[in-house]
């Protein structure tokens, strides 16, 4: 299986709302994650599954990649803004079909520190950037770099 990080989008300043945990994607955050959705669109192929945080900046941005993807139904995961990714790969190895490609949307620093963990890759994950990884099929907390991209650049594979 396939393993797809993507930091939400732009979020509103912090201090825009009385928590963090209520920060909503900005127009421009909105923007972006629908260009490099499309650019994403050609970098995975087969059936694609997206779980996001819970939290209403990657709710939004799952919801849009969602939408680019065709994809029906999102499932939030508590566990995804907690950072707990041993919760996470137990349940994707639970999945029953597996899908070939399996997007989480969450935040920094847990996918950060996921990317290392599962490649050994230290990887700057700036707002609407993506990475992929190939899991090891045996072991789901371990698995090569498959491709690591920033919004723009997904964004221009679409312009093309």
């Amino acid at each position: 299986m396939q393993l797809v990080l993507v930091r939400h989008g732009k979020a509103e300043d912090p201090a825009a709302r009385p928590s963090d945990l209520e920060r909503e994607l900005t127009t421009t955050g909105r923007s972006t994650i629908k260009g490099m959705a499309k650019g994403l669109r050609l970098c995975v192929s087969g059936k694609v599954v997206i779980w996001t945080s819970p939290l209403p900046r990657a709710r939004q941005t799952a919801d849009i990649l969602a939408n680019a993807f065709k994809v029906k139904k999102v499932r939030e995961h508590d566990a995804i803004a907690a950072g707990d990714l041993e919760v996470l790969a137990s349940d994707w190895q639970n999945l029953d079909p597996q899908p070939k490609v399996l997007i989480l949307v969450g935040h920094q620093p847990h996918l950060g520190s996921w990317a290392e963990r599962l490649t050994g890759a230290v990887l700057p994950i700036k707002t609407a950037a993506a990475l992929a990884v190939d899991l090891d099929e045996d072991s789901a907390l371990s698995g090569m770099l498959r491709w690591y991209a920033h919004p723009k650049a997904l964004a221009g594979l679409a312009d093309r």
